[in-house]
């Protein structure tokens, strides 16, 4: 009998491995080394694209059983450099929080569709790592342009999601169209590493799973 996917197994088995990443390519290869590991008869695909809709990419698609798993990741850092083992990692300032909440909440929505459209679908996830714990506290001005996208810990998210009216073209460019969301996902930050006591030296993870 083949053993039930267990996401935060995987989690776990990656913090031990590994602290940091490069790069969301870096942390996309490494999660899919460790799955391959503790399910050696899985298929595991990365960058899939399904025959439903050639424009999209599956960060990892894991086959087990002839079921679907489909999982979305998101690696948005706060600049640093940080020395691990005698490895330098030169970690980017990606910023732009509002987007990449919006990004996040769009990978769940594209699970959601995977889920509609594929017969194969037994489960999926969503799984963000950072080091800006901005993403994971309330937005600082209350009627912020991105309240609805919003990945403060404690926070749910469901239904129609959409940018507040006064927010500009520039800031919604290639982000227009509302997320909408049919399932409710609670928010639930956990602790991913503790690398040192400076700002940006605490990483957090948000797993949310999709499915029934």
């Amino acid at each position: 009998m083949v053993k039930a996917f267990d996401v935060e197994l995987i989690i776990s088995k990656l913090k031990n491995k590994r602290k940091i990443f490069v790069s969301e390519a870096d942390f996309q290869l490494e999660m899919a080394w460790i799955i391959k590991q503790e399910y050696p008869n899985a298929k595991v695909r990365l960058e899939y694209c399904p025959s439903f809709d050639s424009n999209m990419h599956i960060d990892i698609l894991v086959v087990i059983d002839n079921q679907w798993i489909p999982i979305e990741l998101k690696y948005k850092t706060k600049g640093c450099q940080k020395e691990i083992d005698d490895e330098i990692f030169n970690l980017k300032n990606h910023g732009a929080k509002d987007v990449n909440c919006y990004l996040y909440l769009k990978d769940i929505q594209r699970i959601e569709r995977i889920k509609n459209e594929e017969k194969c679908f037994k489960e999926g996830y969503t799984i963000f790592i950072t080091n800006e714990m901005a993403y994971t506290k309330k937005p600082v001005k209350a009627d912020c342009f991105y309240r609805e996208f919003s990945l403060e810990d404690g926070i749910v998210k469901t239904g129609t999601l959409d940018w507040d009216s006064r927010a500009s073209e520039g800031t919604k460019k290639n982000c227009e169209i509302p997320i909408k969301l049919k399932y409710k996902y609670p928010i639930k930050w956990n602790l991913y590493s503790k690398v040192d006591d400076t700002n940006t030296g605490t990483f957090m993870y948000l797993i949310n799973r999709i499915g029934d």
